[in-house]
Protein backbone atom coordinates (compact mmCIF):
# COMPACT_ATOMS: atom_id res chain seq x y z
CA UNK A 1 0.00 0.00 0.00
CA UNK A 2 3.04 2.49 1.08
CA UNK A 3 4.95 1.17 -2.05
CA UNK A 4 1.46 2.05 -4.29
CA UNK A 5 1.34 5.32 -2.61
CA UNK A 6 5.25 5.87 -3.59
CA UNK A 7 4.51 5.09 -6.90
CA UNK A 8 1.61 7.78 -7.54
CA UNK A 9 3.16 10.52 -6.46
CA UNK A 10 6.24 10.39 -8.31
CA UNK A 11 3.81 9.81 -11.44
CA UNK A 12 2.25 13.32 -10.17
CA UNK A 13 5.69 14.62 -10.11
CA UNK A 14 6.97 13.54 -12.65
CA UNK A 15 3.76 15.04 -14.38
CA UNK A 16 3.72 18.69 -13.37
CA UNK A 17 7.41 18.72 -14.43
CA UNK A 18 6.46 18.01 -17.82
CA UNK A 19 3.51 20.60 -18.01
CA UNK A 20 6.18 23.35 -16.63
CA UNK A 21 8.44 21.84 -19.36
CA UNK A 22 5.88 22.56 -21.76
CA UNK A 23 4.30 25.80 -20.59
CA UNK A 24 7.96 27.01 -20.79
CA UNK A 25 8.28 25.68 -24.46
CA UNK A 26 4.87 28.02 -25.53
CA UNK A 27 6.39 30.40 -23.66
CA UNK A 28 9.78 30.32 -25.47
CA UNK A 29 8.04 29.91 -28.83
CA UNK A 30 5.83 33.25 -28.07
CA UNK A 31 9.10 35.22 -27.19
CA UNK A 32 11.52 34.21 -29.55
CA UNK A 33 10.13 35.04 -33.09
CA UNK A 34 13.86 34.21 -34.50
CA UNK A 35 12.85 30.78 -34.76
CA UNK A 36 10.63 30.99 -37.33
CA UNK A 37 10.54 31.58 -40.94
CA UNK A 38 7.61 33.97 -42.11
CA UNK A 39 6.96 34.83 -46.06
CA UNK A 40 4.90 37.59 -47.32
CA UNK A 41 2.06 37.29 -49.58
CA UNK A 42 4.05 38.62 -52.33
CA UNK A 43 6.60 35.69 -52.31
CA UNK A 44 4.10 33.53 -51.72
CA UNK A 45 2.09 34.61 -55.29
CA UNK A 46 4.39 37.17 -56.87
CA UNK A 47 2.33 37.56 -59.84
CA UNK A 48 1.95 41.25 -61.51
CA UNK A 49 -1.02 42.36 -63.83
CA UNK A 50 -0.53 44.45 -66.01
CA UNK A 51 -1.98 45.55 -69.64
CA UNK A 52 -5.11 47.79 -68.40
CA UNK A 53 -5.14 51.13 -67.61
CA UNK A 54 -8.30 53.23 -67.23
CA UNK A 55 -10.37 53.35 -69.63
CA UNK A 56 -13.84 55.47 -70.77
CA UNK A 57 -16.21 52.90 -72.66
CA UNK A 58 -19.57 53.57 -74.36
CA UNK A 59 -23.24 52.01 -73.64
CA UNK A 60 -24.02 49.12 -75.77
CA UNK A 61 -20.72 48.44 -77.04
CA UNK A 62 -18.10 45.80 -75.62
CA UNK A 63 -15.13 46.36 -73.47
CA UNK A 64 -12.38 43.71 -74.44
CA UNK A 65 -9.02 43.03 -71.90
CA UNK A 66 -6.52 40.78 -71.91
CA UNK A 67 -4.37 41.16 -68.90
CA UNK A 68 -0.68 40.41 -68.61
CA UNK A 69 0.33 38.23 -65.73
CA UNK A 70 4.11 37.47 -65.37
CA UNK A 71 6.02 35.77 -62.50
CA UNK A 72 3.37 32.85 -63.03
CA UNK A 73 4.09 29.23 -62.65
CA UNK A 74 1.00 27.24 -63.74
CA UNK A 75 -1.65 29.03 -64.56
CA UNK A 76 -3.96 26.26 -64.35
CA UNK A 77 -4.47 25.98 -60.55
CA UNK A 78 -5.67 29.90 -60.50
CA UNK A 79 -9.18 31.36 -60.26
CA UNK A 80 -9.83 34.56 -62.08
CA UNK A 81 -12.55 36.97 -61.28
CA UNK A 82 -13.48 40.01 -62.97
CA UNK A 83 -15.99 42.75 -61.30
CA UNK A 84 -17.36 46.02 -61.25
CA UNK A 85 -18.99 48.32 -58.74
CA UNK A 86 -19.69 52.24 -58.44
CA UNK A 87 -16.80 54.07 -57.69
CA UNK A 88 -19.10 57.34 -56.22
CA UNK A 89 -21.60 56.39 -53.66
CA UNK A 90 -23.86 58.13 -51.44
CA UNK A 91 -23.13 56.79 -47.70
CA UNK A 92 -24.03 53.04 -48.60
CA UNK A 93 -22.03 49.94 -49.31
CA UNK A 94 -21.26 49.61 -53.44
CA UNK A 95 -22.57 46.07 -54.73
CA UNK A 96 -20.21 44.24 -56.85
CA UNK A 97 -21.03 43.55 -59.95
CA UNK A 98 -19.64 39.78 -61.44
CA UNK A 99 -18.71 40.27 -64.81
CA UNK A 100 -16.38 37.37 -65.94
CA UNK A 101 -14.85 34.23 -64.10
CA UNK A 102 -12.00 33.92 -67.19
CA UNK A 103 -8.70 35.31 -67.71
CA UNK A 104 -9.99 37.49 -70.40
CA UNK A 105 -13.00 39.88 -70.22
CA UNK A 106 -15.43 40.07 -72.62
CA UNK A 107 -18.16 42.71 -71.47
CA UNK A 108 -20.95 44.22 -72.90
CA UNK A 109 -21.59 47.45 -71.82
CA UNK A 110 -25.32 47.88 -69.97
CA UNK A 111 -24.12 49.98 -67.20
CA UNK A 112 -25.67 53.76 -66.52
CA UNK A 113 -23.14 56.73 -67.18
CA UNK A 114 -20.93 57.28 -64.57
CA UNK A 115 -17.89 56.22 -62.87
CA UNK A 116 -16.73 52.53 -62.09
CA UNK A 117 -13.94 50.40 -60.39
CA UNK A 118 -13.33 47.86 -62.50
CA UNK A 119 -11.58 44.96 -60.42
CA UNK A 120 -9.35 42.05 -61.71
CA UNK A 121 -8.67 39.47 -59.37
CA UNK A 122 -6.63 36.44 -59.40
CA UNK A 123 -6.96 33.76 -56.46
CA UNK A 124 -4.80 31.04 -55.20
CA UNK A 125 -7.21 28.69 -54.09
CA UNK A 126 -4.43 26.31 -52.02
CA UNK A 127 -3.10 29.42 -50.15
CA UNK A 128 -5.99 31.26 -49.99
CA UNK A 129 -4.99 34.35 -51.01
CA UNK A 130 -5.03 36.95 -54.58
CA UNK A 131 -3.53 39.65 -56.37
CA UNK A 132 -5.75 41.96 -58.09
CA UNK A 133 -5.55 45.17 -60.08
CA UNK A 134 -7.78 47.87 -59.87
CA UNK A 135 -8.76 50.63 -62.72
CA UNK A 136 -11.58 53.87 -63.42
CA UNK A 137 -13.89 52.60 -65.96
CA UNK A 138 -16.17 55.76 -67.48
CA UNK A 139 -19.37 54.64 -68.89
CA UNK A 140 -20.50 57.45 -70.94
CA UNK A 141 -24.19 57.13 -72.81
CA UNK A 142 -24.22 56.34 -76.75
CA UNK A 143 -27.70 58.51 -76.84
CA UNK A 144 -27.56 62.13 -75.69
CA UNK A 145 -28.54 65.20 -77.05
CA UNK A 146 -30.01 64.63 -80.35
CA UNK A 147 -33.13 63.71 -82.59
CA UNK A 148 -35.34 61.09 -81.88
CA UNK A 149 -37.92 59.95 -84.11
CA UNK A 150 -40.89 57.71 -83.57
CA UNK A 151 -41.63 55.29 -85.87
CA UNK A 152 -44.01 52.37 -86.50
CA UNK A 153 -43.33 49.14 -88.18
CA UNK A 154 -45.32 46.07 -87.93
CA UNK A 155 -47.92 47.74 -85.31
CA UNK A 156 -45.41 48.23 -83.03
CA UNK A 157 -43.49 51.62 -82.21
CA UNK A 158 -39.80 51.88 -82.09
CA UNK A 159 -37.13 54.51 -81.97
CA UNK A 160 -34.50 56.07 -84.70
CA UNK A 161 -31.63 58.39 -82.68
CA UNK A 162 -29.93 60.74 -84.69
CA UNK A 163 -27.38 62.60 -82.67
CA UNK A 164 -26.75 66.09 -83.14
CA UNK A 165 -23.39 65.13 -85.70
CA UNK A 166 -25.56 63.23 -87.72
CA UNK A 167 -25.35 59.55 -86.11
CA UNK A 168 -27.86 57.06 -86.45
CA UNK A 169 -28.88 54.37 -84.03
CA UNK A 170 -31.70 52.61 -85.76
CA UNK A 171 -34.40 50.33 -83.32
CA UNK A 172 -33.07 52.21 -80.09
CA UNK A 173 -35.73 50.05 -78.06
CA UNK A 174 -35.32 47.00 -79.67
CA UNK A 175 -31.24 47.49 -80.29
CA UNK A 176 -31.34 47.93 -75.94
CA UNK A 177 -33.01 44.41 -75.55
CA UNK A 178 -36.55 46.01 -74.85
CA UNK A 179 -40.09 45.44 -76.19
CA UNK A 180 -41.43 47.29 -78.80
CA UNK A 181 -44.77 49.76 -77.45
CA UNK A 182 -47.82 48.00 -79.14
CA UNK A 183 -49.72 50.59 -81.77
CA UNK A 184 -48.57 53.74 -83.40
CA UNK A 185 -46.27 56.89 -82.57
CA UNK A 186 -48.11 59.50 -80.11
CA UNK A 187 -45.56 61.28 -78.42
CA UNK A 188 -42.09 60.78 -76.00
CA UNK A 189 -40.79 63.64 -73.34
CA UNK A 190 -37.51 63.53 -71.84
CA UNK A 191 -37.12 63.99 -68.14
CA UNK A 192 -33.66 65.16 -67.66
CA UNK A 193 -33.25 64.77 -63.72
CA UNK A 194 -35.27 64.08 -60.40
CA UNK A 195 -37.26 60.67 -61.73
CA UNK A 196 -37.19 58.45 -59.08
CA UNK A 197 -38.73 55.10 -59.81
CA UNK A 198 -39.45 51.96 -57.55
CA UNK A 199 -38.18 48.96 -58.92
CA UNK A 200 -38.81 45.61 -58.26
CA UNK A 201 -35.10 43.72 -56.79
CA UNK A 202 -35.01 39.75 -57.40
CA UNK A 203 -35.83 38.88 -54.23
CA UNK A 204 -39.43 40.87 -54.43
CA UNK A 205 -37.70 43.67 -51.87
CA UNK A 206 -38.55 46.93 -54.14
CA UNK A 207 -35.42 50.22 -54.66
CA UNK A 208 -36.11 53.55 -54.83
CA UNK A 209 -33.28 54.70 -57.42
CA UNK A 210 -32.91 58.45 -57.65
CA UNK A 211 -32.47 61.21 -59.52
CA UNK A 212 -32.60 59.34 -63.25
CA UNK A 213 -32.81 60.54 -66.76
CA UNK A 214 -35.83 58.93 -68.70
CA UNK A 215 -38.07 58.74 -71.79
CA UNK A 216 -41.48 58.77 -71.39
CA UNK A 217 -42.26 57.06 -74.79
CA UNK A 218 -46.29 57.24 -75.42
CA UNK A 219 -48.46 54.95 -78.23
CA UNK A 220 -51.56 55.16 -79.36
CA UNK A 221 -52.11 51.79 -77.41
CA UNK A 222 -49.10 51.84 -74.77
CA UNK A 223 -46.70 53.68 -72.43
CA UNK A 224 -43.22 52.51 -71.70
CA UNK A 225 -40.77 54.88 -69.05
CA UNK A 226 -36.85 53.89 -70.20
CA UNK A 227 -33.76 54.78 -68.34
CA UNK A 228 -32.29 57.80 -71.00
CA UNK A 229 -28.80 56.32 -70.62
CA UNK A 230 -29.20 52.73 -71.33
CA UNK A 231 -32.89 52.57 -72.66
CA UNK A 232 -33.56 49.93 -68.95
CA UNK A 233 -37.40 49.63 -68.41
CA UNK A 234 -38.67 51.55 -65.60
CA UNK A 235 -42.05 50.99 -66.08
CA UNK A 236 -44.94 49.20 -68.75
CA UNK A 237 -48.52 50.53 -68.97
CA UNK A 238 -49.85 48.34 -66.38
CA UNK A 239 -47.19 49.24 -63.95
CA UNK A 240 -46.75 53.21 -64.54
CA UNK A 241 -50.24 54.25 -62.83
CA UNK A 242 -51.45 54.37 -59.28
CA UNK A 243 -54.66 53.34 -60.64
CA UNK A 244 -54.97 51.37 -64.17
CA UNK A 245 -57.20 53.26 -66.38
CA UNK A 246 -60.00 51.06 -68.06
CA UNK A 247 -59.25 53.01 -71.07
CA UNK A 248 -55.56 52.42 -72.83
CA UNK A 249 -55.58 55.70 -75.23
CA UNK A 250 -52.08 57.82 -74.64
CA UNK A 251 -52.95 60.85 -76.00
CA UNK A 252 -50.42 63.37 -74.71
CA UNK A 253 -47.56 63.94 -72.67
CA UNK A 254 -45.47 66.94 -71.52
CA UNK A 255 -42.39 67.74 -68.98
CA UNK A 256 -41.94 71.28 -68.08
CA UNK A 257 -38.71 71.55 -65.35
CA UNK A 258 -39.67 68.90 -63.02
CA UNK A 259 -43.11 68.49 -63.60
CA UNK A 260 -45.31 65.76 -65.93
CA UNK A 261 -48.10 65.77 -67.17
CA UNK A 262 -50.13 62.89 -69.66
CA UNK A 263 -53.61 62.43 -71.08
CA UNK A 264 -54.91 59.66 -71.55
CA UNK A 265 -58.75 58.82 -72.88
CA UNK A 266 -59.86 62.51 -71.95
CA UNK A 267 -57.89 62.60 -68.77
CA UNK A 268 -55.02 64.59 -67.08
CA UNK A 269 -52.70 62.83 -65.08
CA UNK A 270 -49.24 64.65 -63.08
CA UNK A 271 -46.30 63.72 -61.46
CA UNK A 272 -45.03 66.95 -59.04
CA UNK A 273 -41.15 66.38 -59.32
CA UNK A 274 -40.47 68.98 -56.45
CA UNK A 275 -41.70 66.26 -53.64
CA UNK A 276 -40.77 62.26 -53.11
CA UNK A 277 -42.41 60.27 -55.35
CA UNK A 278 -42.32 56.93 -57.28
CA UNK A 279 -42.07 57.89 -60.52
CA UNK A 280 -46.20 57.16 -61.30
CA UNK A 281 -48.72 59.03 -62.78
CA UNK A 282 -50.99 59.51 -59.58
CA UNK A 283 -54.83 59.67 -59.67
CA UNK A 284 -56.40 61.66 -62.34
CA UNK A 285 -57.74 64.92 -61.64
CA UNK A 286 -61.49 64.19 -61.03
CA UNK A 287 -64.31 65.59 -63.26
CA UNK A 288 -66.39 64.97 -66.07
CA UNK A 289 -64.48 66.91 -68.18
CA UNK A 290 -62.41 64.71 -71.68
CA UNK A 291 -59.37 67.06 -72.48
CA UNK A 292 -58.67 67.95 -76.44
CA UNK A 293 -55.05 65.77 -76.66
CA UNK A 294 -53.53 69.31 -77.02
CA UNK A 295 -52.08 70.95 -73.85
CA UNK A 296 -49.81 73.99 -73.03
CA UNK A 297 -47.44 73.62 -70.12
CA UNK A 298 -46.32 76.61 -68.61
CA UNK A 299 -44.69 77.53 -65.04
CA UNK A 300 -47.12 77.38 -62.98
CA UNK A 301 -49.57 74.50 -64.76
CA UNK A 302 -51.30 73.30 -67.59
CA UNK A 303 -53.80 74.44 -70.21
CA UNK A 304 -56.66 72.60 -71.40
CA UNK A 305 -59.44 72.48 -73.45
CA UNK A 306 -62.65 70.48 -72.22
CA UNK A 307 -64.45 69.14 -75.57
CA UNK A 308 -67.34 68.59 -73.68
CA UNK A 309 -68.13 71.65 -71.88
CA UNK A 310 -66.10 73.66 -74.67
CA UNK A 311 -64.19 75.52 -71.75
CA UNK A 312 -60.77 76.05 -70.76
CA UNK A 313 -58.93 74.72 -67.80
CA UNK A 314 -55.89 75.01 -65.66
CA UNK A 315 -54.63 72.60 -63.47
CA UNK A 316 -50.97 72.06 -61.76
CA UNK A 317 -49.14 69.10 -61.01
CA UNK A 318 -49.87 69.43 -57.27
CA UNK A 319 -53.09 70.30 -57.78
CA UNK A 320 -56.02 67.96 -57.49
CA UNK A 321 -58.41 69.94 -59.32
CA UNK A 322 -59.52 71.28 -62.83
CA UNK A 323 -59.85 75.39 -62.25
CA UNK A 324 -61.51 77.87 -64.36
CA UNK A 325 -60.46 80.62 -66.12
CA UNK A 326 -61.72 84.07 -64.80
CA UNK A 327 -63.49 86.43 -66.74
CA UNK A 328 -62.22 89.16 -68.54
CA UNK A 329 -62.34 92.30 -66.45
CA UNK A 330 -62.87 94.34 -69.82
CA UNK A 331 -65.87 91.86 -71.27
CA UNK A 332 -64.10 89.79 -73.31
CA UNK A 333 -65.61 86.40 -74.55
CA UNK A 334 -65.65 84.21 -71.96
CA UNK A 335 -62.99 81.05 -71.71
CA UNK A 336 -66.53 79.05 -70.05
CA UNK A 337 -68.93 77.41 -72.34
CA UNK A 338 -67.81 78.71 -75.37
CA UNK A 339 -69.98 78.48 -78.75
CA UNK A 340 -66.19 76.62 -80.92
CA UNK A 341 -65.12 73.72 -80.94
CA UNK A 342 -61.00 73.50 -80.75
CA UNK A 343 -58.99 72.05 -84.03
CA UNK A 344 -55.63 72.30 -82.86
CA UNK A 345 -53.85 74.21 -79.68
CA UNK A 346 -50.31 75.18 -81.07
CA UNK A 347 -47.65 75.52 -77.91
CA UNK A 348 -45.05 78.92 -79.70
CA UNK A 349 -42.71 79.42 -76.05
CA UNK A 350 -43.41 77.89 -72.91
CA UNK A 351 -42.32 79.72 -69.68
CA UNK A 352 -44.56 82.64 -67.45
CA UNK A 353 -46.65 83.42 -69.67
CA UNK A 354 -46.52 80.27 -71.99
CA UNK A 355 -47.85 81.51 -75.60
CA UNK A 356 -49.78 79.66 -78.09
CA UNK A 357 -52.17 79.76 -81.37
CA UNK A 358 -55.57 77.67 -80.72
CA UNK A 359 -57.33 77.28 -84.01
CA UNK A 360 -61.15 76.94 -83.49
CA UNK A 361 -64.57 76.65 -85.47
CA UNK A 362 -68.00 77.67 -85.32
CA UNK A 363 -70.60 75.47 -83.64
CA UNK A 364 -73.16 77.47 -85.07
CA UNK A 365 -71.61 78.40 -88.71
CA UNK A 366 -68.70 77.95 -90.99
CA UNK A 367 -66.41 80.01 -89.65
CA UNK A 368 -63.09 79.74 -88.12
CA UNK A 369 -60.70 81.84 -85.89
CA UNK A 370 -57.35 81.54 -84.63
CA UNK A 371 -57.18 82.26 -80.98
CA UNK A 372 -54.38 84.28 -79.51
CA UNK A 373 -53.20 82.74 -76.22
CA UNK A 374 -51.22 83.42 -73.50
CA UNK A 375 -51.12 81.05 -70.12
CA UNK A 376 -49.84 81.98 -66.57
CA UNK A 377 -52.87 80.01 -64.62
CA UNK A 378 -54.69 82.88 -62.74
CA UNK A 379 -54.85 85.27 -65.72
CA UNK A 380 -57.63 85.47 -68.44
CA UNK A 381 -55.94 83.84 -71.32
CA UNK A 382 -57.39 85.07 -74.47
CA UNK A 383 -55.04 87.89 -76.01
CA UNK A 384 -56.91 88.30 -79.01
CA UNK A 385 -59.48 86.39 -81.86
CA UNK A 386 -59.08 86.89 -85.24
CA UNK A 387 -61.36 84.77 -87.99
CA UNK A 388 -60.25 82.72 -90.46
CA UNK A 389 -61.28 84.37 -94.25
CA UNK A 390 -63.80 81.84 -95.89
CA UNK A 391 -60.81 80.63 -98.53
CA UNK A 392 -58.21 79.62 -96.16
CA UNK A 393 -57.42 75.92 -95.81
CA UNK A 394 -55.36 76.25 -92.75
CA UNK A 395 -58.30 74.95 -90.24
CA UNK A 396 -58.95 71.97 -92.48
CA UNK A 397 -55.82 70.66 -92.63
CA UNK A 398 -54.65 68.05 -90.22
CA UNK A 399 -50.63 68.60 -90.07
CA UNK A 400 -49.57 72.03 -88.04
CA UNK A 401 -47.19 73.61 -86.29
CA UNK A 402 -46.14 77.13 -85.47
CA UNK A 403 -42.90 79.54 -84.84
CA UNK A 404 -41.27 80.48 -82.14
CA UNK A 405 -40.83 84.00 -83.29
CA UNK A 406 -43.46 84.86 -86.46
CA UNK A 407 -47.00 85.41 -85.96
CA UNK A 408 -48.06 82.44 -88.76
CA UNK A 409 -48.90 78.92 -88.01
CA UNK A 410 -47.54 75.88 -90.81
CA UNK A 411 -49.11 73.61 -92.03
CA UNK A 412 -49.30 70.63 -95.21
CA UNK A 413 -51.69 70.80 -97.77
CA UNK A 414 -52.24 66.77 -99.52
CA UNK A 415 -52.14 67.08 -103.82
CA UNK A 416 -52.07 64.01 -106.11
CA UNK A 417 -47.96 64.13 -106.31
CA UNK A 418 -47.08 64.46 -102.69
CA UNK A 419 -47.79 67.41 -99.57
CA UNK A 420 -46.78 70.49 -99.90
CA UNK A 421 -46.12 72.51 -97.47
CA UNK A 422 -47.73 75.92 -96.51
CA UNK A 423 -47.21 79.07 -94.12
CA UNK A 424 -50.97 81.01 -92.80
CA UNK A 425 -49.72 84.08 -91.86
CA UNK A 426 -51.67 85.70 -88.66
CA UNK A 427 -51.87 88.80 -89.56
CA UNK A 428 -54.67 91.42 -91.11
CA UNK A 429 -53.83 90.94 -95.07
CA UNK A 430 -55.98 89.62 -97.72
CA UNK A 431 -53.22 87.00 -98.91
CA UNK A 432 -52.42 85.17 -95.81
CA UNK A 433 -51.46 81.62 -97.31
CA UNK A 434 -48.07 81.61 -99.54
CA UNK A 435 -46.25 77.95 -100.53
CA UNK A 436 -43.27 77.33 -99.21
CA UNK A 437 -41.88 74.01 -99.97
CA UNK A 438 -43.24 70.68 -102.28
CA UNK A 439 -42.50 67.30 -100.88
CA UNK A 440 -43.36 64.89 -104.23
CA UNK A 441 -44.20 61.47 -103.26
CA UNK A 442 -44.12 62.19 -99.54
CA UNK A 443 -46.61 62.88 -96.72
CA UNK A 444 -45.68 65.76 -94.36
CA UNK A 445 -46.82 64.00 -90.54
CA UNK A 446 -45.12 66.54 -88.10
CA UNK A 447 -44.05 70.06 -88.32
CA UNK A 448 -42.07 72.04 -85.39
CA UNK A 449 -40.20 75.10 -85.02
CA UNK A 450 -36.31 73.76 -82.65
CA UNK A 451 -33.55 76.18 -81.78
CA UNK A 452 -30.47 75.12 -79.96
CA UNK A 453 -30.51 75.10 -76.41
CA UNK A 454 -29.40 78.64 -74.90
CA UNK A 455 -25.86 79.07 -74.68
CA UNK A 456 -24.68 76.78 -77.25
CA UNK A 457 -21.31 77.51 -79.23
CA UNK A 458 -21.60 80.06 -82.53
CA UNK A 459 -21.20 77.47 -84.46
CA UNK A 460 -23.97 75.03 -82.75
CA UNK A 461 -26.95 77.69 -82.96
CA UNK A 462 -29.70 77.09 -85.32
CA UNK A 463 -33.28 78.08 -85.82
CA UNK A 464 -34.82 75.41 -87.75
CA UNK A 465 -38.21 74.81 -89.31
CA UNK A 466 -38.06 70.44 -88.95
CA UNK A 467 -40.69 68.44 -90.98
CA UNK A 468 -40.93 65.22 -90.88
CA UNK A 469 -42.25 62.82 -93.49
CA UNK A 470 -42.94 59.27 -94.99
CA UNK A 471 -42.87 57.57 -97.91
CA UNK A 472 -43.06 54.60 -99.79
CA UNK A 473 -39.50 54.06 -98.84
CA UNK A 474 -39.52 55.45 -95.16
CA UNK A 475 -39.06 58.58 -93.35
CA UNK A 476 -37.40 61.37 -93.75
CA UNK A 477 -36.55 64.34 -91.40
CA UNK A 478 -35.88 67.80 -93.42
CA UNK A 479 -34.05 70.69 -91.50
CA UNK A 480 -34.66 74.13 -93.14
CA UNK A 481 -33.02 77.45 -91.91
CA UNK A 482 -35.64 79.96 -91.24
CA UNK A 483 -34.94 83.44 -92.17
CA UNK A 484 -34.82 85.66 -89.13
CA UNK A 485 -37.59 86.20 -87.21
CA UNK A 486 -40.05 85.55 -90.26
CA UNK A 487 -42.42 82.71 -91.39
CA UNK A 488 -39.82 82.28 -94.52
CA UNK A 489 -37.58 79.40 -94.82
CA UNK A 490 -34.91 78.40 -97.07
CA UNK A 491 -36.36 76.04 -99.58
CA UNK A 492 -32.62 74.26 -99.48
CA UNK A 493 -32.55 71.98 -96.52
CA UNK A 494 -29.92 72.02 -94.03
CA UNK A 495 -29.78 68.69 -93.06
CA UNK A 496 -31.80 65.57 -94.13
CA UNK A 497 -31.88 62.41 -92.49
CA UNK A 498 -33.44 58.86 -93.24
CA UNK A 499 -34.79 55.73 -91.87
CA UNK A 500 -36.86 53.07 -92.59
CA UNK A 501 -40.91 52.45 -90.51
CA UNK A 502 -43.66 54.83 -90.76
CA UNK A 503 -42.38 58.16 -88.39
CA UNK A 504 -45.27 59.95 -86.01
CA UNK A 505 -43.19 62.41 -84.25
CA UNK A 506 -39.63 63.62 -83.99
CA UNK A 507 -38.34 64.74 -80.59
CA UNK A 508 -34.96 67.17 -79.96
CA UNK A 509 -32.75 66.64 -76.63
CA UNK A 510 -31.13 69.54 -76.31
Amino acid sequence: MIKMKLIMKLKNILIGIGLITSLQGVQSCIDDRGNYSYISNEELLPVTISGFEDTTVIIRSTLNITPVLENMDDESRYIHLWYAAPSVTAGFTPQRDTLSLEKDLSFEVTYESGTYNLVYELRDPKLDIYVRKQVLMTVQSDVSTGWYVMKEENGETDIDYISMDGKKIENLITASGQERLKGKPVKMAYQSSRYTPVIQNPDGTTTRLNNKRAFHVFSDQDIKIFNADNMALFYNYEDYFYEVPEVCKPENCGMYSTDFYAINAGKVYSIYGMSPNSGMLGYAKPGLYEVHPDMVMGTYGVMLFDTKTSTFYNTSSSGSSMNLFPEDSEGGISPTNMDVDMIRMLVRKEGNPSTAFAVMKNKNKDEHYVFDMSYSMASYPIVDIDTVPAHCEMPETKVMGTSLYASCIYYSKKEADGDVLKVYKNVKIDNRESELKRFPGEEIVYIVNATSRYGAPADEVFNHLVVLTNSATGWKLYRFNVIGQTPEIETEPAFVYSGKGTAGYVMLRN
